[in-house]
């Protein structure tokens, strides 16, 4: 009875605690518009609610039977921390429980920012293979290559070590130091290199300029600078061109989602006016209008978007506004239908819980959740093989696996293909 009571009184200390938590972080993944306001107000409300005591009580008895009577020793962490999981699982398949080291590497996910080495790695069996390196990182100024297969992280040997271990023994404080032993891919001669981990700025945008003077740009996810890095892509291939360019395709395949800032912002680029995006929820502050601003970025020129059916979330945001005011002919597949939006809330000890705050709607409020978004111009993917006329139908997933980020021929994707045929036919 002790303990259930003392486990009572700690939770009705926490609750009262976390109603007044800040609301940083808002993910489809939404951010706050205000920080300095979100630090200083409730993250829910004003008012602590009565707290449910009996059913505080069924918990604290559970607690009490797990730690006296479970079959493996548990500790108080263990046994709360997969409570809090319990607790949001149960909710939709998108709010979940967040550990400090997956609250730190959704934040660096989010900024796009980490400190490493610079290198694009592919974990395999006997080692982690170098598929790219960053310009001006640390692994481009010791003379990493691609293709060479890191053995060795400080004695820690690579043969089937972890993807997220490996990634991990390489990053760390910028300035520190950290030995790698490599089999070099030019000679296969075994090497080793100290270097001396920086601050490393990644990009969510690829892009190409393709024939008839088509712009092509890819975004992996959508960080805080998608939008900016967009807009300098799309300068760049302008400036390749020496002219501008005469449509673009935006592919956003497999494109998993990101922050709802960044879709709206990656939208307004290409939008005058109107509303690009509606959130509606529980709470007051969670029910927003984001409204684009003058300017196109292509001055009315085509716009063609590719999505499938892992197009998700603020994908989906993008894809719907630009098909909602017209403005872009979408070509592809169904996308994958998340209409929520995820917002992120701090915790004790470091932790996070990402939580469903409110579900969005397209310009024409249109809800998406479950159902996706339907392409203007319906196209399975296909691979063109180079030395035959006839298409081989590959599963995109399977194809997506085996890239490197190195460019692929755009000339083999039919999707591809049909977008510049769809611009040329426009812009005549």
């Amino acid at each position: 009875m002790t303990l259930r009571i003392l486990l009572v009184s700690i939770l009705c200390c926490s609750f009262v605690s976390t109603s007044f938590a800040d609301t940083p972080t808002d993910t489809t993944i939404k951010e706050s518009s205000n920080n300095s306001k979100a630090t200083q107000e409730s993250g829910t409300s004003n008012t602590v609610e009565t707290l449910p005591l009996d059913e505080l009580a069924a918990l604290a008895d559970a607690y009490a039977q797990i730690k006296k009577s479970y079959v493996k020793e548990l500790s108080d962490k263990e046994i709360l921390d997969a409570a809090i999981r319990g607790m949001l699982n149960n909710l939709d398949p998108y709010s979940s429980y967040l550990s400090a080291e997956q609250f730190a590497a959704l934040q660096e996910s989010a900024t796009g920012d980490y400190a490493g080495i610079g290198i694009e790695a592919n974990h395999l069996e006997n080692g982690i293979e170098v598929v790219n390196i960053i310009p001006d990182s640390p692994a481009q100024a010791v003379g990493l290559e691609k293709g060479d297969l890191i053995v060795k992280i400080n004695e820690v040997s690579t043969q089937n070590l972890p993807s997220e271990e490996g990634s991990n023994l390489m990053r760390g404080a910028p300035g520190s130091k950290v030995k790698l032993t490599y089999i070099a891919a030019a000679n296969q001669e075994k090497k080793e290199v100290l270097i001396t981990r920086q601050i490393i700025h990644t990009t969510s945008v690829n892009y190409e300029l393709l024939e008839s003077n088509i712009g092509f740009a890819r975004i992996t996810e959508f960080q805080l600078r998608t939008a900016n890095d967009l807009s300098q892509a799309i300068s760049n291939m302008e400036y390749l061109s020496k002219k501008p360019l005469s449509g673009l395709i935006l592919d956003l395949r497999n494109n998993p989602g990101g922050l709802l800032d960044g879709a709206t912002e990656v939208s307004d680029l290409f939008l005058n006016d109107g509303i690009i995006v509606k959130t509606k929820g529980r709470e007051q502050d969670n029910n927003e209008v984001h409204n684009a601003t003058a300017g196109d970025i292509l001055r009315g020129k085509p716009l063609v978007v590719l999505i499938n059916n892992r197009s998700a979330s603020a994908s989906e945001i993008v894809a719907g506004a630009l098909q909602d005011h017209k403005r872009a002919t979408l070509i592809g597949t169904q996308s994958f239908g998340k209409a929520m939006v995820q917002t992120i809330l701090p915790i004790h000890g470091g932790n996070a819980i990402k939580l469903t705050t409110s579900l969005y709607y397209t310009p024409n409020d249109r809800s998406i959740q479950n159902s996706g978004i339907t392409p203007d111009i319906p196209l399975e993917f296909e691979i063109i093989e180079a030395s035959k006329s006839e298409k081989l139908q590959t599963d995109t997933k399977n194809l997506e696996s085996t890239q490197s980020t190195e460019k692929q021929d755009y000339r083999r994707d039919n999707q591809v293909m049909a977008a510049i045929k769809h611009i040329r036919k426009v812009t005549k």
